[in-house]
């Protein structure tokens, strides 16, 4: 009879030893995420809220000082009048900034006003062919023609009709035989030798 208690109470081990968990009781377990969310907002909340500083002491201000009263209006000063600065007149004729060589060729040009518009302003730029310099020539007739020698060389041209019209073009000086620029109401003609 010993024997049988030994083997029930082994057996009742070994069916002990395998048999599920007993279920526990329910208690309260502490929420995890509610309470990582609720210290987390409290540690901003404490780096939010106001720190004690020094405060400097107030500066010694002074009293606002009385504004004046209205009164009248005051009388206008006279204005002062310009004095006309004189004016330059305006640059006519020929200009070559780096000089012109001695005995530099030049040919004839002759300047016709086929319309009826006056004044022609003439406005001529280009380089000379001897020695490659700059040159310029501003002229304004109310003639019918204008005439002029330049030097031998490539030059542009803007041609103004009053305030009516404008022409520009090219035209190379190369001969000293007249060369004759026609102006006409709708075109300029270059006629040469």
């Amino acid at each position: 009879m010993k024997k049988t208690i030994i083997w029930i109470v082994l057996l009742s081990f070994v069916l002990a030893a395998c048999a599920p968990a007993a279920t526990p009781e329910p208690t309260a377990t502490p929420d995890i995420m509610g309470t990582t969310e609720a210290l987390a907002k409290e540690m901003v909340s404490g780096t939010l809220t106001a720190m004690p500083t020094n405060t400097p002491l107030p500066t010694a201000t002074s009293l606002p000082t009385e504004t004046p009263l209205p009164s009248e209006t005051p009388l206008p000063a006279e204005t002062a009048t310009p004095t006309p600065a004189p004016t330059l007149p305006p640059f006519y004729g020929e200009f070559a900034p780096a000089g012109l060589p001695q005995g530099v060729d030049k040919g004839y040009i002759l300047f016709e006003n086929e319309t009826n518009i006056r004044p022609v302003s003439l406005n001529i730029s280009g380089t000379t062919a001897q020695g490659a310099r700059p040159y310029y020539y501003v002229w304004t007739f109310h003639e019918s023609q204008h005439r002029w020698d330049l030097p031998f060389g490539t030059y542009n041209y803007v041609i103004f009709l009053g305030d009516k019209k404008t022409f520009y073009g090219s035209f190379r000086i190369n001969n000293t035989d007249k060369t004759t620029i026609f102006i006409k109401d709708n075109k300029v003609v270059i006629a040469g030798p």
